[in-house]
């Protein structure tokens, strides 16, 4: 279960910075549903199969938010250092022409 829980998120992450909500979304449904039918036929009962479907499609979705937060920031973050460097190249030979 852990090891299935760290997949998910790790995948999760990865995919926040890759695909679209409503891809994500789709795709999340649908591994909570497999999760939860695999856990049913193993043996749990519904509540619990249930539970486990919603506690896995509740942590990617963290993981997701959180894969789409990080690289929201890094690309800010390339952004700002990309503008930085070009206002100091540009300010650099405004001092040599003067």
């Amino acid at each position: 279960m852990l090891i299935t829980a760290l997949i998910a998120a790790v995948m999760s992450i990865a995919a926040g910075a890759c695909i679209r909500a409503w891809a994500f979304a789709i795709f999340a449904l649908l591994v909570a549903i497999g999760f939860g039918g695999v856990a049913f036929v193993g043996g749990s009962s519904t509540v619990a199969a249930i539970g486990s479907g919603i506690a896995i499609l509740v942590l990617m979705e963290i993981g997701y938010l959180t894969g789409v937060f990080l690289s929201g920031a890094l690309r800010r973050n390339a952004r700002l250092r990309q503008s930085n460097s070009a206002d100091s190249v540009s300010a650099a030979s405004e001092r040599q022409q003067s």
